[in-house]
């Protein structure tokens, strides 16, 4: 990495917008095998995809995996949706401020307001700048509305994102025999260098 940042002799010099770059490079393309392991050569992963790929980082029971899954499966085709990368980009970058949203999503909590989706919006952009798509917000509460009243379970949801931190950085791990092949974070690195500091490679 001081090689391709500082160049053979480390005298060169980087300035923070290409250090920034070059970081956002390293975990774009990280979340992008990532995603490809799921995508099968598409644009874009299901829904169902996209919650398998999100619970797989996690210490939550196999069987209440199952049951989010179900959940998912049950619904008639007309509410589902496909996932494109950006979209699941959206939802990764949220763990890089999640202590921000932690706060504004236990302020509900603590005040025992169920929190709506329009609330739910808030709260992502009052610690990210940025909204979700109405995707992203539709699986969210499809999987951690368990009452079926419109309103998200707090705790759960907390939890799933706590244990995506966790296991942050872990590409290739994967439970069953069956799961996509592991992604080497070596693989990634090389890639990302390639493509954001083409004349230091």
């Amino acid at each position: 990495m001081q090689i391709i940042l500082f160049g053979p002799d480390q005298t060169e010099e980087v300035n923070f917008d290409q250090f920034s770059s070059f970081l956002h490079g390293i975990q774009r393309q990280c979340l992008k095998a990532e995603f490809d392991t799921f995508s099968d050569g598409m644009d874009f992963i299901t829904d169902d995809e996209f919650m398998r790929l999100l619970l797989k980082r996690t210490f939550i029971s196999d069987i209440k995996k199952a049951r989010y899954i179900d959940r998912l499966e049950s619904r008639p085709e007309e509410r589902r949706h496909k996932i494109l990368f950006d979209q699941f980009c959206q939802f990764m970058n949220l763990l890089n401020d999640f202590p921000d949203f932690e706060v504004a999503i236990r302020m509900f909590a603590i005040t025992k307001k169920p929190l709506t989706r329009k609330d739910f919006q808030r709260a992502v952009k009052a610690s990210t700048g940025l909204e979700f798509d109405r995707e992203l917000v539709d699986v969210i509460f499809d999987v951690f509305d368990e009452d079926n009243d419109n309103k998200l379970g707090h705790d759960e949801f907390i939890k799933v994102m706590r244990d995506s931190i966790k296991s942050r950085g872990t590409l290739g791990h994967h439970a069953s025999s069956s799961s996509p092949p592991p992604v080497y974070i070596g693989t990634v690195f090389d890639s990302t260098c390639t493509k954001v500091m083409p004349d230091r490679v």
